[in-house]
């Protein structure tokens, strides 16, 4: 069927928003209300030519039974005026679903009546069926189908109950066939009637899960979106599924309109690009990458659970300088692998330094979002990266990404883990600023306190000058390598080491449920917007 078609291909095309979704629910709801009223115009006009031509007259005869003609005409009336009002009036799916429901509760109420009043010889099975099985299957919805079952059912208790006392000619027509014969068939009505009422509302119940499920599992390329995780300034985070192997994975699709966002998307694909050749295993691993039908940029990596240091330090305070080292030493190592492949992260912060598990280790860090990673060495960049944007996030960018003396390198890496660090060791930003403006110039101008005159807990001396190395304002001063930092990290005489039994014991207190929850959204202030 066309509607089907139209849902393959927004499910295919992954639109994000899921407005694909409804607008192809409409487009299904619109072909089927009107394919329902055709066939109802066409099963009602057949029974009524042979009631003309042939005299099928009622089995009970009776004074008003000739009105039985009449009645049937609103069978065709009432499924061309519905065709007529769909065609032309109704645009929302609510209103598509409505005019469908009340044009099949009518003639059901027609047929049962008819049949009850003056067929009574006739069991009504086949054309209630039919409606209550066509709305069922073609406008699945929960609630309406157990209306129209109720409806049905209220119908034939009065057809069959109560009409008989009513009319002469009907009571006659039960009293002749014998009481107990007359008893058992009107039972065996109402009985198989409420069967098929039943089965009705189980199939729609079954159908509108089913296009529920379709609903929420939006598709980009060969990825199921299952939930959002989180938004960031570049785009939203979902958690999907591999839709062959099932695994689980986090895909993150480029938002933004406008004039720029076509250089942009070209910009962030080469981008990722440069990132999915990186295989330390301290990095992110990048799976996939694409464009959906409808130009969307998504990009598939695997799913984490645990925390960002961010996170982890606004719930659990400061961490020791032993802990903060074993950190920042992995990320230290997926750096130094980007770094030696002449790629650049500029966007390190505590949301991209993501604490997990791998095999049984506790405190894995994976360093995320590469998106603004860009190749250290010259490109033809053209229009992509334009002379005077700033990348990065204002509370943790380089002082030269802000005033452009030269363009960003590793050494610009190295400040922001001093930022990372000031910040896992004392809880404290850098800059107490709250807008961009106030934060990039103070990464200019302001040299930040000593972390060991902030934080709580002691930090030795050594560190702190290490720290303080990474946040010099000139790029020649700091450690011109992230193997330096490195080196220095490990020099340093601390009075307690951080162990693996440590950090499992930390979780289990702490976060035991981190592993098997989803990852959480990324925490992101108003400061933290790229400028």
């Amino acid at each position: 069927m066309n509607g089907d078609r139209t849902l393959q291909l927004a499910l295919a095309s992954g639109g994000t928003t899921g407005g694909s979704f409804d607008q192809a629910m409409r487009e299904i709801m619109w072909r089927r209300s009107r394919l329902i009223f055709v066939i109802g115009i066409v099963a009602s006009i057949v029974p009524l030519i042979l009631m003309l031509g042939y005299s099928v007259g009622p089995t009970v005869e009776a004074d008003w039974a000739g009105w039985h003609v009449y009645l049937h005409f609103l069978h065709p009336v009432s499924f061309a005026g519905a065709l007529l009002l769909v065609s032309v009036w109704a645009r929302a799916r609510e209103q598509i679903q409505a005019i469908t429901f009340w044009a099949l509760a009518l003639n059901l109420w027609l047929v049962i009546f008819s049949f009850g009043a003056m067929f009574p010889d006739r069991e009504p099975f086949m054309p209630v069926a039919m409606m209550l099985f066509v709305y069922a299957a073609f406008i699945p919805c929960r609630i309406a189908q157990v209306w129209l079952a109720g409806f049905t059912m209220v119908a034939v208790l009065v057809a069959y109950l109560a009409l008989p006392p009513l009319l002469p000619e009907l009571a006659a027509y039960w009293t002749s066939i014998g009481r107990e014969a007359a008893m058992f068939e009107r039972i065996w009505i109402i009985v198989g009637v409420a069967m098929l009422a039943g089965v009705s509302i189980v199939i729609s119940r079954t159908l509108h899960k089913l296009q529920r499920t379709a609903a929420k599992a939006e598709r980009l390329g060969i990825y199921f979106i299952e939930a959002e995780l989180g938004e960031g300034w570049m785009g939203k985070v979902y958690r999907a599924r591999h839709a062959m192997i099932r695994r689980p994975t986090a895909v993150k699709v480029m938002s933004g309109e406008g004039p720029g966002h076509q250089a942009a998307v070209v910009r962030f694909e080469r981008e990722v690009q440069l990132s999915a050749s990186l295989t330390h295993p301290n990095t992110i691993t990048i799976f996939d990458f694409g464009r959906t039908a409808d130009s969307t940029f998504y990009y598939a990596m695997e799913y984490l659970g645990g925390m960002d240091l961010e996170k982890m330090v606004l719930d659990f305070g400061p961490l020791p300088a032993e802990r903060s080292v074993f950190l920042l030493l992995q990320a230290i190592g997926s750096l130094g692998e980007a770094h030696q492949q002449g790629i650049i992260h500029r966007d390190i912060k505590p949301s991209n330094i993501f604490i997990t598990q791998r095999g049984g280790a506790y405190d894995f860090v994976k360093v995320l979002d590469f998106g603004l990673a860009r190749e250290v060495k010259p490109a033809e960049d053209g229009d992509i990266t334009k002379a005077g944007m700033i990348f990065g996030t204002p509370r943790y960018i380089a002082p030269e990404s802000v005033y452009g003396t030269h363009a960003p390198d590793s050494r610009s890496d190295i400040y922001n883990l001093g930022g990372v660090a000031y910040w896992t060791l004392t809880g404290q930003h850098l800059f107490a600023g709250s807008s961009s403006l106030d934060l990039l110039i103070d990464h200019v101008k302001t040299v930040p306190p000593r972390p060991a005159e902030v934080s709580e807990l002691d930090i030795p001396e050594r560190l702190d000058q290490i720290v303080m190395k990474c946040l010099e304002k000139d790029p020649a001063n700091r450690y011109q390598t992230v193997g330096q930092l490195g080196e220095d990290l490990r020099a340093i005489e601390l009075t307690a080491t951080w162990s693996g039994t440590r950090a499992q014991e930390w979780w289990s207190l702490h976060a035991p449920d981190a592993f098997s929850a989803p990852s959480p959204e990324e925490s992101i202030d108003p400061a933290e917007r790229t400028a």
